[in-house]
């Protein structure tokens, strides 16, 4: 716990991020985490914030959220986190933060170019998205980055994707949460960190939800991915630093 002090600014940040755009709480919150903890803790503990601090917004992502769209992408993740886990379990903590931060910076890179409207929309897509965020989700806490992609491209309007995307993630989080617990990869420390760092995130997330309503942005590219790309360059560093 001798972390504590760094980690309260890292999930107060990122509940900023997430209260205001939906989505990159779990990204900047993992990646920071890593910085100090092994993703064994740092995953649980992001996917535990996320679920809870999620649940405040749930009445009103339910009414705004795109339903057919969000039951697809949960049926897809439901195949993809088991393969998640599996990957948690067998890859060494060290590899799995370099991969982790790696992937973000690909992903981030996708969509910092415009991605191309669907013309048209297949379930196949949908699942498709939802396997791979759920082994991202599970795996690393980095399930965002593939859902923002689709969205981005559908041609649903800022409210509605971000209600589509808190709603799935409230979903997949719990469904995440009950598969690391079942095997047993959480411990007495995490469900500390979990403790002291629930209040800092959640009044991250109430002054980003003031800002959204506030001031709803036209697009979530001009915040939240430009600090995805610093986050995700600061952990690079550091995962290759621990290596070598």
């Amino acid at each position: 716990m001798e972390n504590l002090a760094y980690l309260v600014p890292i999930v107060f940040f990122a509940g900023i991020v997430r209260g205001y755009s939906g989505f990159g709480f779990a990204v900047i919150a993992v990646i920071g985490l890593n910085l100090f903890l092994a993703p064994a803790e740092s995953v649980p503990i992001v996917l535990g914030l996320d679920f809870i601090c999620s649940i405040g917004v749930l009445k009103q992502a339910l009414k705004q959220a795109h339903i057919d769209t969000f039951k697809m992408l949960v049926t897809g993740s439901v195949v993809g986190i088991p393969m998640g886990l599996l990957l948690l379990y067998i890859v060494p903590a060290n590899w799995l933060k370099l991969v982790i931060c790696a992937l973000v910076l690909v992903l981030v890179i996708l969509l910092l170019r415009k991605p191309k409207p669907i013309k048209n929309d297949s379930t196949r897509r949908k699942f498709v998205t939802g396997v791979a965020s759920g082994a991202g989700i599970s795996s690393a806490s980095i399930g965002g980055p593939m859902v923002l992609f689709y969205i981005l491209s559908s041609p649903l309007d800022v409210k509605t994707q971000r209600a589509t995307m808190i709603l799935f993630f409230i979903v997949s989080d719990l469904m995440a949460l009950i598969g690391l617990g079942l095997g047993q990869s959480s411990n007495h420390t995490v469900f500390l960190y979990l403790a002291w760092l629930l209040l800092p995130t959640l009044a991250g997330v109430k002054v980003g939800q003031y800002l959204f309503n506030k001031q709803p942005p036209k697009s979530f590219k001009t915040l939240s991915l430009p600090l995805m790309v610093i986050v995700a360059v600061i952990g690079l560093v550091n995962a290759f630093d621990a290596l070598y």
